[in-house]
């Protein structure tokens, strides 16, 4: 054995070097960490740096970071931010029985692009007529929340585009309006304008000479 140092009363990150309690594997001194909290800690672990505190500077450090990476974008508890989360909670296996019917259950999903970046939707949401009287809205029911097919409407547009308000049946067909515009290749945003104007499927056909 080595000649014997004393490390009492030194200072090891935030660990106080209280005294010597004896030997085990290495000599082992009872510490204070400045939080308060007493511990035996070896001395190889205190002057090699692999101890420095009782684990509460980790927790506060981790703590911080998490805050940070919460915030960066300032928007933290903004109506923005609310929308971003409740629409990534439709989209979820979790969700309510009702919304998995009508979202997660009928294959609806939230992109990439912003399903894990707060700051990518933040950013479209911004440059495309966000205000905070408006809700996000998709243009076709039957796609996913992507920048090609969202918008931000008035809650009475999108009442208007309910998916449970969107089926129509013509000649014994029912179908989606995004279905009915795909098979007679009629545009989305015309029929449902026609549609809106009190129209009937048939007439916006006859009109159209289809």
């Amino acid at each position: 054995m080595g000649r014997f140092l004393d490390l009492t009363g030194m200072r090891f990150g935030r660990w106080t070097i209280l005294r010597y309690v004896g030997y085990n594997k290495g000599s082992l001194w009872e510490c204070r960490c400045d939080c308060g909290k007493i511990k035996n800690v070896r001395s190889d672990r205190l002057r090699y740096g692999k101890s420095t505190s009782c684990g509460c500077f980790r927790a506060k450090v981790t703590a911080k970071e998490t805050a940070l990476k919460i915030s960066k974008h300032g928007m933290w508890g903004t109506r923005l931010y609310r929308e971003w989360i409740q629409m990534k909670q439709r989209c979820s296996p979790s969700c309510s029985k009702t919304q998995y019917d009508r979202y997660y259950g009928r294959g609806i999903r939230v992109c990439s692009e912003w399903e894990h970046d707060f700051d990518a939707f933040a950013k479209w949401a911004l440059s495309n007529g966000y205000n905070d009287s408006l809700s996000i809205d998709r243009i076709d029911n039957d796609g996913n929340y992507e920048p090609t097919n969202c918008r931000w409407v008035t809650e009475e547009t999108q009442a208007n585009n309910k998916c449970t308000s969107r089926f129509v049946t013509y000649n014994g067909e029912t179908k989606t309006l995004a279905e009915w515009a795909k098979k007679l290749n009629i545009n989305y945003s015309t029929l449902c304008s026609r549609l809106s104007r009190g129209k009937s499927l048939q007439e916006i056909i006859e009109e159209m000479g289809l």
